[in-house]
């Protein structure tokens, strides 16, 4: 009997890879699967951080409080304004001691001179040398009128004095220190020359016995100076230059001023 062949409908087995295929996918997962829920989480102190940080939470209160950022903004602006007022017045109080400085001991003030006494020596002899220049001898006082500042009156200092504008005599100035609010009385002695012609005037008030003559003179003092005697205060060499007028009754004896005036400049 022959044999049949299997019709085209009969099942076939797959082929072996299509049999694993199947295989696996028939396999259930052994993954969990992830299920809603709450969950805690644990995480270390020191890797917690705070949000929004500190400095953004500042900000974020300034913007909604305006009155508190207008307020530190007027702190502000009234520290900055009292920084320039306290600025402003140390600077004022500076100046004023500066200025004060300079006007007290870098610009001190010039001593006074005043005219004392007045004598004059008849160098004649004789009749025949009447005419012939005398001596003067004028007593000064000078004075210091500076609180903190001495005065030296250096050598060189030269002295003239003068009859209507015509010199009748020369003398020095002497050297001495002078401290400050210092009072000093000196002397110079004038010596007339003679090639110079005594001025009659002159002649008649030293000879006059019965009235008496007036004379009128001018002084004039060229005086090299050093200011400074505070620490290390020294404003160097100056010049002072003295102009003195005064009047006297007679060059008799008994010689009286009646008048005089001193001025002083450098």
């Amino acid at each position: 009997m022959a044999e049949r062949a299997p019709s085209s409908d009969h099942y076939h087995d797959p082929p072996p890879s299509e049999q694993s295929h199947h295989q696996l996918s028939a396999q259930p997962d052994d993954r969990p699967a992830f299920r809603p829920g709450t969950y805690v989480i644990q995480v270390p102190k020191d890797q917690i951080y705070r949000i929004p940080p500190p400095e953004n939470a500042v900000i974020a209160e300034r913007y909604r409080n305006p009155a508190l950022r207008n307020r530190k903004k007027w702190q502000c602006s009234s520290c900055c304004l009292w920084v320039c007022i306290s600025v402003l017045l140390v600077v004022l109080v500076l100046g004023a001691i500066v200025v004060t400085f300079q006007l007290v001991l870098i610009n001190p003030k010039n001593p006074t001179f005043d005219v004392e006494r007045v004598a004059v020596k008849n160098n004649s002899h004789s009749r025949n040398q009447l005419r012939s220049n005398p001596e003067y001898n004028i007593t000064l006082r000078a004075k210091n009128p500076n609180g903190n500042v001495g005065i030296l009156y250096k050598e060189g200092g030269v002295a003239s004095l003068s009859f209507r504008q015509r010199e009748i005599g020369t003398g020095n100035y002497p050297t001495f220190f002078q401290d400050h609010m210092d009072s000093t009385v000196f002397g110079i002695i004038f010596h007339g020359s003679n090639n110079v012609v005594l001025p009659t005037e002159i002649e008649k008030s030293m000879n006059s016995q019965m009235q008496k003559v007036q004379v009128t003179f001018s002084l004039k003092m060229d005086v090299p100076a050093r200011l400074g005697n505070v620490g290390l205060l020294n404003r160097g060499s100056i010049k002072f230059v003295v102009a003195c007028y005064f009047t006297v009754d007679t060059l008799a004896k008994d010689t009286h001023i009646l008048s005089r005036k001193c001025h002083t400049q450098r």
